[in-house]
């Protein structure tokens, strides 16, 4: 299922929110453990919004940094022709029209 993003925000925050529980710890608790403040815990577990720093604060809290941190790794090679480096485009000022 392919969630828009504000979908996805708002169902990891219940997810942690439903984890936290689970450990049956408080709010106030688990911020102080995550080392995030209660305020900015308390607006994550309502709204999603939260910045990547702390977010990877609470999935070490949760014992789930391993999971976090696949995010976004390379993708294992398929074929020999991903090994050939590819050229970088570079970004630079265009010729002025005459």
């Amino acid at each position: 299922m392919l969630l828009a993003p504000h979908e996805l925000v708002r169902e990891t925050a219940l997810r942690v929110r439903s984890l936290r529980l689970e450990n049956g710890w408080r709010q106030r608790d688990f911020a102080a453990r995550a080392g995030v403040s209660f305020a900015t815990y308390q607006l994550f577990e309502r709204t999603g919004q939260i910045s990547f720093e702390r977010l990877y604060r609470l999935a070490i809290a949760l014992h789930r940094r391993d999971e976090f941190e696949e995010l976004f790794k390379p993708r294992p090679i398929k074929d020999i022709d991903e090994l050939i480096p590819k050229p970088v485009r570079q970004r630079g000022k265009r010729a002025k029209k005459p």
